[in-house]
């Protein structure tokens, strides 16, 4: 009994740190996934000096967020004409200014990687309880 707990703790360490490893690696070398940008409202008493059109930034797509005093666009951008984040150009939409800065977001799993997360999540779950059982029921024989 003792042994096949030794098995089962070392067999669960093992597929675990696996697992891990492949999710890490995934989502480490994951590509196609492009920066997403935030515009906030130019904060300056005056219009700023050099601004461009969402068409001269390569913006195909503005969402709206914000309520109460708390305002900003998400902004899609097909081809970046010169590097957002040194820039961080100023662009004018509905009659006012908007500066854009780049978001830092974690990306999501491919979809057939994700697919599997949870079934193997489980599996994984259940053999971790099934080993903690095991030696429960161990150190109460003994």
């Amino acid at each position: 009994m003792k042994k096949a707990a030794k098995v089962i703790l070392v067999l669960m360490t093992i597929l675990t740190v696996i697992y891990a490893s492949v999710v890490v690696y995934v989502s480490a070398n994951s590509s196609g996934h492009n920066p997403l940008y935030a515009a906030f409202e130019y904060e300056s008493e005056a219009p700023p000096n050099d601004w461009y059109t969402p068409e001269q930034l390569g913006i195909v797509q503005i969402i709206e967020y914000g309520e109460n005093g708390s305002y900003w666009l998400h902004v899609a951008i097909e081809d970046e004409p010169f590097p957002f984040q040194a820039e961080q150009p100023v662009f004018q939409y509905k009659s006012k200014f908007y500066q854009i800065s780049q978001l830092w977001v974690t990306p999501g799993l491919p979809e057939q990687i994700r697919k599997w997360q949870i079934p193997t999540m489980g599996v994984l779950g259940t053999g971790w309880l099934f080993a903690g059982v095991l030696l429960f029921k161990k150190r109460e024989r003994g």
